[in-house]
């Protein structure tokens, strides 16, 4: 099961956001509650803006889950450590292994204080979506998706084309481009928001971001394989968009 939690992050406050089973879930600030292995988890992240609960079935590097710390613009994303013997409070006292590491869009600001974060510890590693304040309502103006490639973090804008318009106030396009998990591989693929999604096709710049991206050495985001997989054969990392 993946577990999503969405962190208003300007404000450092957690609003509740659905998993994949349709629940909720609210985590604290710098916190976990989750144990592996039959050990216990560090339950106080010093540093952290944030946790990502690890999966049912995590993966090796991350049996905790995931802390997310912010500095100079850059996110890492930490492994939780298990707590010191018999201090289930209390943090090991080597900390957590750096997953990965990566600046944050630079319109989010350099404090996240533009956007509000989602993110989900899937079985196919950390997936972030950050979604940038807009100015006439409370609908974003942008969505980043933000995904894990050989210890790099990169974020990739997910909205493309003319948003719709309702009630005079711009609510995004009714397409964009969403995480799914297909074969086993994380795939940017078009996704429907808005109910006009139903009279609409996807834009052509929609369909032609569609497919499995890369993280290049330098850190930047790239296409790598383009598709045409059908996102009903995949499996949503997000249950709901923003």
């Amino acid at each position: 099961m993946t577990r999503t939690v969405a962190l208003a992050v300007g404000a450092l406050a957690l609003a509740c956001a659905p998993r994949q089973s349709g629940e909720q879930s609210e985590v604290t600030p710098g916190t976990v509650e989750s144990a592996a292995a039959g050990r216990a988890c560090a339950v106080d992240v010093p540093n952290a803006i944030g946790t990502l609960e690890a999966p049912v079935s995590p993966p090796a590097a991350a049996p905790c889950g995931v802390a997310l710390e912010l500095a100079d613009g850059q996110l890492s994303l930490r492994a939780i450590p298990f707590a010191a013997e018999g201090l289930a409070g209390v943090a090991s006292q080597s900390s957590g292994e750096v997953l990965a590491s990566g600046p944050i869009p630079d319109a989010c600001g350099a404090a996240l204080e533009r956007c509000e974060l989602w993110g989900v510890h899937d079985e196919l590693g950390p997936v972030l979506l950050a979604a940038v304040r807009g100015h006439e309502s409370e609908v974003p103006i942008q969505v980043y998706v933000g995904w894990v490639d050989d210890r790099r973090l990169a974020f990739t804008p997910s909205w493309y084309g003319l948003p719709a318009v309702a009630d005079h106030t711009r609510v995004g396009p009714p397409w964009v481009l969403a995480p799914f998990a297909c074969d086993g591989r994380l795939t940017l693929l078009p996704a429907a928001r808005l109910p006009e999604a139903r009279v609409e096709d996807p834009s052509e710049a929609v369909l032609a971001a569609a497919g499995r991206w890369t993280i290049a050495a330098d850190g930047s985001p790239a296409l790598s394989e383009a598709s045409t997989i059908d996102a009903s054969t995949c499996r949503a990392v997000f249950t709901a968009l923003p």
